[in-house]
């Protein structure tokens, strides 16, 4: 492979983004659906295309939504089989949700992801990123910053621009915040790792050591069939807040409610978003006129941390190493204007014909074994799938 040929895509992927139009997002609340939360955002997972919002772009507390983008960091970092071993300052405050082990206690990285995103574990939270982020010296406290730093660099690389993430559990600090659209983006770059889907529709998980059965604490998991995935969270900054991923007719959608009401409001405000998506998209498809409307996008961290080293040295090994997310970012937001009816290209679909191209001279003949029928590459989802069974054959 050439390496030129990788460097140049890259480059071309960066200034193309930087040359798409800023702007706010589009009013697109849909008054009629009577949600409660005070932020929202619903859209379509594959594409991206939004369906309803309300103050989706204000930098609020997101609580426990925050241990979904410390498990996808920490996916990246190790393999499931990871053996880590708990210590006291892993345990939080007894007012905090917890996965309920004591210190000098083992467990699989796979456990406590389970841990962290079934009954929001504060603690496993705190375990993972103390053990991941840790470096020769470090305090356990220097380790989970070091970790943190990690997972705002990924964030920064994917373009999202109202996210800043001081620990890994999300209880309230000041100065720790995303948006309804950037967790809505971050949640689809999430599902592209069919385990932390897996993960977030599990009812009930028994840890590999058998010490600890821990239960989903999402109550929309046995009311809403169309459910595939959801994470819960709360704190007094944050309110009641809930992310969720649905499928039905071969379409998903992910919503995404931010200080919601209790009891059961905040559940009941995904569901309608949810319902209303899956009912909105046949009836657009059917009437010939296509989407006209706001595009949630991000960047593709890796190819975007790969273009920041300019290290010739970075070698991809094979095609199946490469994805090339066709979703385009903007410089001051992750949320994209509608094209309209223009008969010229425009910078959306400017960016995926320039990165499909690109993509093709960068795989050559023997990537082309990797694309799938249904169009596209393997996901970094296939691929972690495809180096996890590697790892423990």
């Amino acid at each position: 492979m050439n390496l030129l040929r990788l460097q140049a895509f890259l480059i071309l992927s960066l200034v193309v983004s930087a040359l798409l139009p800023a702007g706010s997002i589009m009013a697109q609340e849909v008054p009629e659906l009577q949600i409660t939360s005070s932020h929202y955002i619903l859209l379509d997972a594959e594409t991206g295309e939004v369906y309803a919002q309300r103050n989706a772009d204000k930098e609020v507390a997101i609580a426990s939504l925050t241990k979904v983008f410390t498990a996808v960091q920490a996916l990246n970092m190790a393999p499931l089989d990871t053996p880590i071993t708990t210590k006291s300052s892993d345990l939080q405050s007894a007012e905090a949700t917890t996965m309920g082990f004591g210190p000098g206690e083992t467990y699989t990285l796979e456990d406590l992801i389970y841990g962290m995103l079934l009954p929001s574990g504060n603690d496993a939270a705190y375990a993972i990123a103390r053990s991941l982020g840790y470096q020769k010296g470090d305090t356990d406290e220097q380790a989970v910053e070091r970790f943190m730093a990690l997972v705002n660099q990924r964030v920064e690389n994917m373009g999202l621009k109202h996210t800043r993430l001081l620990n890994p559990d999300g209880w309230g600090v000041p100065g720790h915040y995303s948006s309804a659209s950037d967790v809505a983006a971050f949640m689809r770059y999430a599902a592209e790792y069919p385990f932390l889907v897996d993960v977030m529709g599990t009812r009930s998980y028994t840890t590999s050591n058998g010490l600890l059965t821990i239960t989903n604490s999402n109550k929309l998991l046995n009311s809403y069939g169309a459910l595939v995935a959801g994470k819960t969270g709360y704190d007094d900054d944050a309110g009641w807040c809930l992310v969720t991923l649905a499928e039905s007719r071969n379409t998903r959608m992910v919503a995404v409610t931010l200080d919601g009401v209790a009891p059961d409001g905040w559940y009941d405000d995904n569901r309608v978003l949810l319902d209303y998506g899956f009912r909105r998209k046949p009836k657009i498809a059917a009437s010939g006129a296509g989407f006209n409307g706001d595009v949630v996008g991000f960047v593709d961290p890796d190819l975007a941390q790969l273009a920041k080293s300019g290290k010739p040295e970075a070698a991809i090994s094979g095609a199946a190493a490469v994805t090339v997310q066709f979703d385009p970012p903007r410089p001051s937001d992750n949320i994209l204007p509608a094209n309209g009816r223009s008969t010229s290209m425009s910078p959306t679909q400017a960016t995926t014909w320039l990165a499909f191209i690109a993509a093709f001279a960068l795989v050559g003949a023997s990537g082309t074994l990797h694309w799938r029928g249904s169009g596209g590459p393997m996901t970094r989802g296939e691929r972690a799938r495809v180096d996890f069974r590697r790892s423990r054959s």
